[in-house]
């Protein structure tokens, strides 16, 4: 079975590798949608259980002072209030950190599917444009006057002048002559049918 390539299949071709292209690269995004999404639910865990310690430990601090009235043990609630200081200290450090390096991994990750897209659109469009051209056929018409004369091409000729002097179209002689291009298929000395309406 043949298959003949003509302007709108190779349109259709087009649109159909472009569109694959898309999927595809719509498909990585996904996928570095859901990477991230896992990291940020493990970032949530790990704040939820800072938090739970943090509180646990003022808890206690609060506790202790209640339960000590005592000044030799004011060091001891000193020393702790700076262990939880520290510890949330520690926890926004953290935070920030883990920030960083995913919104550097989201970067990167950007940048390489734009690099891939790039690079896949310029294949298309490189494609696309190594395509022969194709003539869309002509198709003539047989709707044109069956009465009118011969006439002999000469030097200088052209389908509308012929038109002109005779009273014709330029589709009427075309169709009737089955004339595609008049500038490559009109010679001087060929004898063509001008079609003329009769009053």
């Amino acid at each position: 079975m043949l298959f003949y390539l003509n302007s709108q299949n190779l349109r259709i071709l087009f649109l159909l590798s472009a569109c694959l292209l898309s999927a595809q690269a719509a498909d990585s995004v996904r996928v570095v949608v859901a990477d991230l999404k896992q990291d940020v639910s493990s970032l949530s865990q790990e704040v939820r259980a800072l938090r739970l310690e943090v509180e646990q430990l003022r808890q206690e601090n609060l506790a202790m002072r209640n339960a000590l009235s005592s000044n030799a043990l004011q060091g001891q609630i000193t020393q702790l209030a700076n262990s939880i200081q520290r510890l949330q200290n520690n926890y926004i450090q953290a935070d920030e950190s883990q920030k960083k390096v995913i919104l550097s991994t989201v970067n990167r990750q950007i940048e390489s599917l734009a690099e891939q897209m790039q690079t896949a659109l310029q294949s298309v469009a490189k494609a696309a444009s190594g395509q022969p051209t194709v003539e869309t056929p002509v198709r003539f018409s047989g709707d044109y006057p069956q009465t009118g004369i011969t006439y002999v091409v000469e030097s200088g000729d052209t389908l509308s002048a012929i038109a002109r002097t005779h009273g014709s179209t330029v589709k009427y002689i075309q169709n009737a002559n089955k004339i595609v291009n008049p500038a490559r298929d009109l010679r001087v000395g060929q004898s063509i049918f001008i079609p003329i309406k009769q009053p």
